[in-house]
């Protein structure tokens, strides 16, 4: 696997060894890849208290040495080997400094442990993992532990006849090929497919008659979805890595997590297909609804052509 040149790798509690940092080392020795250990600390607010204000500068000041002294110390520790491997501390709103980050220095890939998601904020405004999902222009590889060493399955999830060209769907399966290569592990191909409208017209169709033409609409829609995913996976045959592909029937943000906990999946492959904030603010995203439920890490893909629509030269001043 040789497509990844620039990953950031982002501790959002302390700096510490684990597996996931293992498995960062381990991909970016692999792709011969220069490897950025970050940490992000929000600077304290503005106050009117002339007496607080220094008390505040100087508890930044103190966390940010210790948190920059961890990073150093990391980094230190795995020079020899890697000797690509840099440490930074980012200050500001951590999803805006990480994105910021990634844009200036260039990263195409950014890895995290799976934030935290108790509590009310973080089911109504989301978590850093969210936000990074729908603002890094870079894939997000979110991770969640496994009971063993490697991901022993992987499932790449596809939408297919949503858009003329399936770019998109040919760097999910890229990327899950490569990694199902890498770990050894097998390969699930998921289409989740459904027919627009079809509850509603069975609600309202009469007569055998009726009930025979949207018969004929289900099975027209899923011989088109066979034959897409068919074509879609022809490329990849000849890779090494056995291909079991999945058609089930239902909306994606639903399929996915059930298939993905049914199949004992240890890493999703998905993609985020809202290009716009405002739609994704108004109508979420199928990744995001995965995120929520699905128990296992996760690497979400954008679109071609995606940018931020974060101001990043206003957020830095």
């Amino acid at each position: 696997m040789k497509r990844f040149r620039n990953i950031l790798y982002l501790f959002e509690e302390e700096p510490r060894e684990d597996a996931f940092f293992a498995r960062a080392l381990d991909l970016a020795r692999r792709n011969g890849a220069a490897l950025t250990i970050a940490h992000v600390v929000e600077a304290p607010p503005k106050t009117s208290d002339a007496g607080q204000q220094p008390v505040q500068e100087r508890m930044f000041r103190d966390l940010s040495g210790e948190i920059e002294a961890r990073l150093a110390e990391l980094a230190a520790a795995h020079s020899s080997h890697h000797p690509r491997i840099a440490h930074k501390l980012l200050v500001g709103r951590p999803h805006v400094a990480v994105v910021r980050e990634v844009v200036r220095a260039g990263h195409d890939l950014v890895m995290k442990k799976a934030s935290p998601q108790e509590g009310l904020s973080a089911y109504l405004f989301g978590t850093l993992d969210t936000r990074l999902v729908e603002l890094c222009p870079t894939p997000v590889w979110i991770d969640r532990p496994v009971p063993h060493s490697r991901y022993g399955r992987i499932l790449a999830a596809v939408q297919l006849l949503e858009q003329e060209e399936p770019e998109l769907e040919i760097t999910i399966l890229e990327l899950a090929c490569s990694l199902a290569e890498l770990e050894r592990a097998e390969l699930h191909v998921l289409n989740a497919w459904q027919v627009y409208g079809e509850r509603r017209m069975r609600e309202r169709v009469f007569g055998a008659g009726g009930r025979e033409e949207v018969e004929r609409l289900v099975n027209h829609t899923l011989r088109r979805h066979e034959q897409a995913l068919d074509a879609l996976l022809q490329p990849f045959r000849d890779r090494p890595v056995a291909i079991r592909p999945h058609l089930v029937k239902g909306a994606p943000e639903v399929v996915i997590p059930r298939e993905a906990e049914r199949l004992g999946i240890d890493l999703i492959v998905l993609g985020s297909h809202v290009r716009s904030h405002l739609m994704g603010l108004l109508l979420g995203s199928v990744a995001e609804a995965v995120m929520r439920q699905a128990r296992c890490a996760l690497l979400v893909v954008k679109p071609p052509g995606f940018t931020t629509p974060l101001r990043l030269e206003e957020e830095a001043g």
